[in-house]
């Protein structure tokens, strides 16, 4: 995965800086031949999935019907795939045996290819949704978003429900859970904020 240069941050909206932020960390922990790094992105990754799925888009659901329902449902289309993508590699590092006999590529490029249609629409739908928040709930929005980042599960959860109050719940045991794995599994990053 290629990295992308962020913007200058005096142009976006916060929770554009974040997301970004987020994208290009992601882009440069993935794939540099470093497991560390690997568990690390794909930690990082499965939280920004999670803390989109019980900040941004539901407020988007909130929102006026058009365009930003079709993104949040194209967003929504797209992180299941995304999450079952990342669950295979994470398999692969982790040894597993479903994923032993895949070529030691598959499971990066499976990934590579879902998530470059994914930041599109996420992208498109982040600049919709704030472009139509007054300031303070922009910024609330992405303090929300910062703040669940940091308790989102560090683990990909394809199966995880999409539904209220659910996603809340499933949301809050992930994480937790996660957390207990990271630390018996010695993952890198345990107990850490992956993200400053």
């Amino acid at each position: 995965m290629t990295a992308e240069r962020l913007p200058d941050r005096t142009v976006l909206t916060p929770l554009a800086a974040f997301t970004g932020a987020t994208r290009i960390a992601v882009q440069g922990m993935l794939g540099v031949g470093d497991p560390a790094a690997d568990y690390t992105g794909i930690a990082l990754l499965s939280g920004h999935l999670a803390a989109m799925g019980v900040t941004v888009y539901p407020r988007a659901a909130a929102g006026q019907p058009g365009a930003d329902r079709q993104l949040r449902a194209a967003c929504l289309g797209q992180v299941r795939s995304v999450a079952w993508a990342l669950r295979l590699l994470e398999c692969q590092l982790s040894g597993e045996a479903r994923a032993a006999a895949l070529p030691a590529s598959a499971p990066l490029a499976a990934l590579a290819l879902r998530l470059g249609s994914y930041w599109q629409v996420e992208r498109a739908l982040v600049s919709w949704l704030e472009q139509r928040l007054a300031d303070d709930e922009r910024e609330d929005l992405a303090d929300r978003y910062r703040r669940a980042l940091d308790r989102a599960p560090t683990r990909p959860h394809p199966w995880c429900p999409r539904s209220w109050p659910l996603r809340h719940v499933a949301f809050w045991l992930h994480g937790r859970w996660d957390r207990v794995l990271d630390t018996v599994d010695a993952r890198p990053g345990a107990g850490r904020r992956l993200l400053s």
